[in-house]
């Protein structure tokens, strides 16, 4: 596909979100909410899961960072609706159900086709990339710990793939 985003997008996009001051947090907020409220909602909705606070913070803010990303593409991104977004939860529960019962060999496996095969392929880099990086580790910004990594996977895949069903 040629219209995918490329990784210089992707980059350029995380790296001016990571620059962005934490007072204009809100106002990414607010936007993310003008603009996509169904995932923002899927973002903030992570009290049912077993995530600790800074976990959850991490995912949301990868999912903000997805979110403009994916504004980068050539085509219109248009709202995505509680449909789409129920839609791409179906597929990926059914996904999360099938690799959960593989060894960790068989589920890195998968992602790595995951990844590859996806219709944004960089952006899923980006997302499984940070979601496993450990390199920085720092005890004030500790990683998501390994047995919920999958879990934080597939909600970030989930409004990803939402997204791209919006597009125009």
């Amino acid at each position: 596909m040629t219209d995918m985003i490329p990784g210089e997008i992707v980059t350029e996009t995380w790296q001016r979100m990571a620059q962005t001051p934490i007072h204009e947090a809100p106002d990414l907020v607010n936007q993310m909410q003008q603009e996509q409220p169904a995932i923002l909602a899927h973002l903030l909705y992570l009290d049912e899961f077993p995530f600790d606070p800074h976990e959850r913070e991490l995912i949301f803010y990868i999912g903000m960072v997805v979110w403009q990303i994916m504004k980068q593409s050539k085509r219109r991104l248009r709202r995505v609706t509680l449909k789409k977004l129920s839609k791409a939860e179906k597929v990926n529960y059914d996904t999360l159900e099938l690799v959960a019962s593989d060894s960790e060999a068989d589920f890195f496996s998968a992602t790595v086709a995951m990844v590859e095969n996806h219709p944004e392929p960089e952006v899923m880099r980006y997302i499984v990339e940070t979601i496993m990086d450990e390199e920085d580790y720092d005890p004030d910004d500790p990683p998501i710990r390994d047995e919920y990594r999958g879990l934080a996977f597939i909600h970030l895949k989930i409004a990803l793939d939402a997204l791209i069903s919006s597009l125009a």
